[in-house]
C-alpha cells in the first residue's frame, strides 16, 4: 500500500499556492472521510471548509448529516450542510448528481478547489458504464482528475487509489464512517457493475482497472485533438452568429459530426448520432421550408443557409410596458438603451412603451422618404421569421416610434447625432451554457 498521506500531500504540492480555499465534499462514506482525514493532517486549517449536501433521499439521511457536522468539528473545521430537493427523472442518480453540483458551484469562489473523493474503483466502473450505455471517445475518457466548475476548480487527488487502499489506510487508522444501504441495491445499474461484474473482471484480470486508467487518459488525449480540429473547422465554418451550411456539408463525415458535437457541447448539450442525423436533414430540407430541431430546451434552425441554435422559448409578451434608460433583460434577449452613443438616437424616452408587432404595422424610417411595413423591415435587416413575434416595438399613442436595432421614426430622432437614445435589441443565441455530464 502507498504512503498514502505523502501522496496525498505530493498531489496537493503544486496547487498549494493558488488556492485560497480547500473545500471538501463529504458524505460521510468511506472514500470522503479518507479525504477529509488527509486534508486535515497536511493542509491549514484557516483555509479548510467542509460541505456536505443532503439529498434527502434515505430516511436516515439527516443523520448522516449530522455525522458529517460532528466529524468536521472534531477537526475545527468549519462545515455546512444543504439540503436539495432530487427531480424526478428516469434516472435518480443522474439527478441527484445535478443536484449536488448544483449547489457544489454555488457555494465555490474565485481561488476555490473542491476536493472529492473519486477512486480508481470508481473510474473502472464509469468507464465499464458508459461503454454498455453506448458513448465516444469523450465518454471513455473516464472521470477527469480536475476540471473547470463555475468560478473554481475540482480536483480529485485520489483518482489514482483503489478502495481497498482507502480502506485499508482508514481501518488503520481506527476511522469511522457511514455505509449507505443503498449502494447494495442490484437495481441500479452502477451498483450491479460494482458487487456482480467489476469483482469477476478482476479475479480474472487482476489489476484491470489501473490499465482501464492509463487508457482512460488515452481517450483524453484524443479527445483533445478532437477540440483542436473542432476549433479549427470553426475558423472556416462559424459565421459568429451560427453555422454556415454549405461549408459545414463540405466537411468530412467524421469532421462534420465532430464539428457538430463541440459546437452542441459548448452551449452545454451532448448528442449522438441521431441528433446528427436531423441536422443533415434539417439543412436538406427545401429553401421555402422553416424547418426546426427540438434539442432538451433549444432549437436548432437553418436560416439563409446558415444553422442557428438558440434557447427554446414561449413568446415574449411586452404588454406596454414602459421603456426606461435601464433596457430589458429577458430570457428571449436584451434590449440596451444607450444615451449620447453619436448614433441617430430616440429624443425621448417620456410617454414610449414596448409593445408586439400587428399584422399590418407600418412606420417612416428616418431618411427612407415615406412609410414601410415592419415586414419588409424585417426582412431587409435579415431577422428570421420566429423571433419577429417578441422583437420589441417602441411606441407613443398608437405610434411606433422606432423599432430597436433597426430604425428610428421620422419626426422622433435626436436633434442631432449623439443627443438621443440609441436603442438595440439582441435577441439571444447561443447564451446557454450546462454542466453537461461531466463527472
Amino acid at each position: 500500500m502507498k504512503d498514502l498521506q505523502s501522496y496525498f500531500n505530493q498531489k496537493l504540492k503544486s496547487r498549494a499556492d493558488r488556492v485560497t480555499r480547500w473545500v471538501i465534499g463529504l458524505s460521510g462514506g468511506l472514500d470522503s472521510v479518507v479525504l477529509l482525514h488527509l486534508a486535515a493532517r497536511s493542509l491549514p486549517a484557516g483555509k479548510l471548509r467542509v460541505v456536505n449536501i443532503d439529498h434527502q433521499l434515505q430516511s436516515e439521511s439527516a443523520r448522516w448529516s449530522d455525522f458529517c457536522g460532528r466529524l468536521a468539528g472534531s477537526l475545527n473545521i468549519p462545515f455546512v450542510s444543504h439540503k436539495v430537493v432530487v427531480a424526478a427523472g428516469a434516472s435518480l442518480e443522474q439527478a441527484a448528481r445535478k443536484a449536488r453540483y448544483q449547489v457544489f458551484e454555488e457555494l465555490l469562489q474565485p481561488g476555490d478547489c473542491l476536493l472529492l473523493a473519486h477512486h480508481l474503483d470508481d473510474q473502472a466502473e464509469t468507464m465499464l458504464f458508459r461503454l454498455l450505455r453506448g458513448t465516444g471517445v469523450r465518454g471513455l475518457a473516464g472521470i477527469p482528475d480536475s476540471r473547470m466548475l463555475g468560478q473554481a476548480e475540482l480536483y480529485r487527488p485520489l483518482l489514482s487509489i483503489t478502495r481497498q487502499e482507502l480502506q485499508s489506510w482508514a481501518r488503520a487508522e481506527q476511522l469511522e464512517w457511514i455505509e449507505d444501504p443503498s449502494n447494495a441495491d442490484l437495481s441500479y445499474d452502477r451498483n450491479y457493475l460494482r458487487h456482480k461484474v467489476l469483482p469477476l473482471l478482476q479475479a480474472r484480470w487482476p489489476g484491470f482497472a489501473r490499465r482501464w486508467s492509463d487508457t482512460a487518459r488515452y481517450f483524453r488525449e484524443a479527445e483533445q485533438l478532437h477540440k483542436d480540429l473542432a476549433e479549427i473547422d470553426l475558423q472556416g465554418v462559424g459565421t459568429g452568429t451560427g453555422l454556415d451550411c454549405n461549408a459545414l456539408m463540405a466537411l468530412s463525415a467524421p469532421r462534420r459530426a465532430n464539428l457538430l458535437r463541440f459546437w452542441f457541447l459548448k452551449a452545454g448539450l451532448s448528442i449522438g448520432e441521431r441528433h446528427i442525423q436531423s441536422v443533415i436533414k434539417l439543412i436538406a430540407a427545401a429553401d421555402d421550408r422553416q424547418p426546426v430541431v427540438q434539442l432538451r430546451g433549444l432549437q436548432l434552425r437553418r436560416y439563409q443557409g446558415t444553422l442557428i441554435l438558440q434557447p427554446e422559448g414561449k413568446l415574449l409578451e411586452w404588454g406596454n410596458r414602459p421603456l426606461t434608460e435601464q433596457g430589458e433583460q429577458t430570457p428571449q434577449g436584451r434590449l440596451d438603451v444607450v444615451h449620447g452613443t453619436g448614433l441617430v438616437g430616440l429624443k425621448s424616452l417620456a410617454g414610449v412603451t414596448l409593445r408586439n408587432r400587428y399584422d399590418g404595422d407600418r412606420c417612416k424610417p428616418v431618411g427612407r422618404g415615406g412609410s414601410c411595413s415592419l415586414k419588409k423591415l424585417f426582412q431587409e435587416h435579415s431577422v428570421p421569421a420566429w423571433q419577429r413575434s417578441s422583437w420589441p416595438v417602441c411606441v407613443v399613442g398608437d405610434e411606433i416610434v422606432a423599432l430597436p436595432g433597426i430604425c428610428i421614426c421620422e419626426g422622433w430622432q435626436g436633434e442631432k447625432k449623439g443627443s438621443g437614445f440609441a436603442l438595440k435589441w439582441l435577441p439571444t443565441a447561443l447564451s446557454v451554457r450546462g454542466d453537461s455530464d461531466t463527472l
